[in-house]
């Protein structure tokens, strides 16, 4: 038979002592957890100040050194950054400044070796690249420094990426200028102007930098849609018309020319450049005034091309005289002249164009071999060759 046991049972007074007993012991439990939570805060927040001091003297030995760098110093610059990077060894943007600093010191080899180190971790980075695409060219090895700037162009970049790549891609023209790297310069800028927004500003730096690559053609076209604006810029048109007075557009020349010396900044210009600019104007004026255009009356045509042929023939009479032996070229050229009349009448040319065609193709050949023989022409004769170089151009709009 099971024998129940029975709890005992608790006077009242030893239920109160237990109860004290938990609540004793749970008040223990309570002031462990909430000195456990003032610790932590206390820590976290000793730990934040620390962090946040560690920060502000990076970003105060930060300041020192661009402070230095922008003033020229750049070995002050990197006793600070080297400061700022032992307080925040992790920040990248410190890094990259570093390098800089080394580069601007003409401490190439480590600058590269700093760069080349960052790039590993961030290979896409286009500052990166760009700095390493600069250090390149200061060695002289100019496909290496090519290739970084176009990785530069395709890298990443912080804040505003389309201005910073085509801020970068102009100074790759400017670079591959310098190398006489033409083609691949009048490339990248078309590159660089297509995708540049309807702006003169950038429309006159890209023609700027065509006119230095020697692509005569686009120079024109961009600085008169640089002319579309306004107001209408003293910059974008001297450009025009130096553009189309290298391509012997003289008679668009002539126009742009005369615009030029009428803006109202264009005596604030040096007297030299005034100067300039007022000579290619009496040039390109003379040079209209010996073209003998098909938009003139016959006579006055036939009088400009018995001009021509009596300049040209002085010029080659002088050439002959002083050559104790004539060139071969020379007696071709003087041989031609023998075959034609001795004496030319304004009725003559007039009712003969084959005529005037013939004379005219003399009177080129004639400065240019002159020219080749005899050295430079002065005068009325450098103005035909001018002409004799691109007759085809000379009014064209």
């Amino acid at each position: 038979m099971a024998v129940l046991q029975l709890r005992p049972v608790l006077t009242p007074e030893e239920r109160q002592q237990k109860q004290k007993l938990i609540l004793r012991d749970a008040l223990a439990l309570f002031s462990l957890f909430a000195i456990a939570i003032v610790l932590f805060f206390v820590t976290y927040l000793l730990f934040h100040s620390f962090s946040v001091h560690r920060q502000q003297l990076a970003q105060r030995w930060l300041a020192r050194g661009d402070s230095a760098l922008h003033a020229g110093q750049p070995q002050v610059a990197i006793d600070a950054l080297r400061s700022a990077l032992a307080y925040a060894p992790d920040e990248e943007n410190l890094q990259i400044e570093l390098a800089e600093a080394l580069a601007a010191a003409g401490r190439t080899q480590e600058a590269v070796a700093y760069f080349n180190t960052l790039l590993e971790t961030q290979p896409g980075n286009g500052l990166i690249n760009l700095q390493l695409a600069r250090l390149a060219a200061r060695q002289g090895s100019e496909v290496l420094a090519i290739q970084y700037y176009q990785t530069a162009l395709d890298g990443t970049w912080e804040g505003d990426g389309y201005i910073r790549r085509r801020e970068v891609r102009l100074e790759l023209v400017r670079y591959l200028i310098d190398c006489k790297r033409y083609e691949q310069a009048r490339s990248q800028l078309l590159i660089a102007a297509g995708n540049a927004p309807d702006d003169p500003n950038i429309e006159i730096a890209v023609a700027g930098l065509l006119e230095q690559a020697q692509d005569p053609a686009n120079t024109l076209h961009f600085y008169k849609k640089a002319l579309q604006h306004r107001p209408v810029r003293l910059a974008a048109l001297e450009g025009a018309g130096r553009a189309a007075y290298a391509l012997s557009r003289y008679l668009q020349a002539k126009e742009l020319l005369e615009r030029t010396l009428n803006h109202p900044d264009f005596e604030k210009q040096p007297a030299d450049i005034q100067a300039q600019y007022r000579n290619m104007l009496a040039d390109a004026d003379h040079i209209l005034g010996l073209y003998p255009s098909s938009e003139l009356t016959v006579r006055a045509r036939a009088e400009r091309i018995l001009n021509a042929r009596r300049i040209a023939q002085e010029r080659l009479a002088s050439c002959l005289s002083g050559k104790t032996a004539i060139p071969p070229q020379l007696q071709t050229l003087a041989g031609q002249w023998q075959q034609q009349p001795a004496t030319l009448r304004l009725p003559q040319m007039e009712k003969d164009p084959e005529l005037e065609q013939t004379i005219m193709q003399l009177v080129y050949q004639t400065e240019q071999i002159t020219a080749q023989q005899c050295g430079a022409p002065t005068g009325d004769d450098a103005l035909l060759l001018k002409i004799a170089q691109a007759p085809e151009a000379i009014e064209l709009p």
